[in-house]
């Protein structure tokens, strides 16, 4: 293929007995001296090992190394285990590495070019193509740190473009929602305008956690990343009004809870608690109680905020009022970085007032 090999040039003139093959995946030259029908002759056998099949003739010529699916396995045991990350991300990476081991099913790990990532990447979602990118970046990474590839094939793809799609929601909207939802959604509904947080540490506030006039909270997504992780409520009256709604005859540890049609023993083994609400059912329950509010008609479905989208509505109303939501929120603050030079010995809370008056859409 004369498009994979070329003359070299030197100050403007060619010196037409020097060749250079291009590798396709990541546009490198290799020198290919003098000989031009030697030069043609191996580029054209390149071209073959790149095309697709590549695979199977490596498997021929005995010159595969260790599979993708294989090198993932290991990837999974020996390199995510000491990121010590939350349940959610770790479950997400579950989902993008299936999609990987059917993609490049028998694929050795040299053997996978930047385009067939690219190919896979262009099916998706321009969230979820970015989202495999960079998890693809950081296996190749460990891959080329280990011999097994000469390069990163997904680094040299490109990030899309991604344009917010979901809608804010409006107080009428969420009003609706939440008149339309169970007692212990409501109640996850108003820890989210009160306190701004997100689904996760919703589901794992404890009413052991309500102590000395604060309810403590540590937000698992930034616990690992950040230095305001630790926050705590005061207990004002207003989220007094929520905690207090909160219980009930159960006696659970946890502030939302349901109890369940069933209980079911495989349940009850996995769960920390059998009346804790798990993080998908959630979502499904918000989603359920949207739809039988109608609020949001003429919307797409794309454009439907979740229960992820109240902690916004949270953080502006917050501002409405002239309230400062930065410490709600658990944004960084200078002051929080004393836990990470401390390594956490004497871990300092940050301490938030949540007394939003969320009774335009409690009633």
């Amino acid at each position: 293929m004369w498009r994979a090999f070329s003359p070299k040039w030197v100050s403007g003139f060619i010196r037409p007995l020097h060749y250079r093959y291009r590798r396709p995946t990541d546009g490198k030259w290799f020198p290919f001296g003098a000989d031009r029908i030697k030069a043609i002759d191996a580029a054209k056998q390149l071209n073959l090992e790149f095309m697709r099949g590549a695979d199977l003739v490596g498997a021929v010529l005995n010159n595969a190394t260790e599979t993708f699916a294989g090198f993932l396995d290991k990837y999974e045991a020996d390199v995510l285990p000491p990121r010590e990350l939350a349940k959610g991300t770790l479950g997400l990476y579950a989902v993008h590495f299936r999609r990987f081991r059917k993609q490049f099913e028998g694929k050795a790990v040299d053997q996978i070019t930047i385009r067939m990532i690219a190919e896979m990447l262009d099916a998706l979602t321009p969230r979820t193509a970015n989202q495999c990118r960079a998890l693809l970046t950081d296996i190749f990474n460990h891959a080329a740190a280990k011999g097994l590839c000469p390069d990163n094939p997904a680094a040299s793809t490109i990030n899309r473009i991604e344009k917010k799609l979901r809608k804010r929601h409006t107080v009428e909207g969420l009003k609706a929602i939440r008149e339309k939802s169970p007692e212990w959604l409501k109640n996850a509904i108003d820890l989210a305008l009160i306190t701004a947080q997100r689904r996760t540490d919703i589901l794992d506030m404890r009413f052991d956690g309500v102590r000395e006039g604060f309810l403590y909270v540590v937000q698992k997504k930034t616990a690992k990343a950040s230095d305001a992780a630790w926050i705590r409520f005061r207990v004002t009256p207003e989220l007094q009004a929520v905690i207090s709604r909160c219980r009930d005859n159960v006696a659970p540890p946890y502030l939302v809870h349901r109890k369940p049609d069933r209980k079911k023993q495989k349940q009850a083994e996995t769960k920390a608690h059998w009346t804790k609400v798990e993080e998908r059912y959630l979502t499904r329950a918000f989603k359920d109680a949207r739809e039988a509010a109608e609020c949001y008609k003429g919307w797409k479905e794309e454009e439907m905020p979740g229960l992820h989208e109240v902690r916004a509505l949270s953080l502006h109303l917050y501002k409405k009022a002239g309230k400062d939501g930065q410490k709600i929120a658990g944004h960084a603050s200078e002051e929080m970085t004393k836990n990470y030079q401390k390594e956490h010995d004497e871990v300092i809370w940050s301490d938030a007032i949540p007394d939003l008056n969320i009774s335009e859409i409690t009633g």
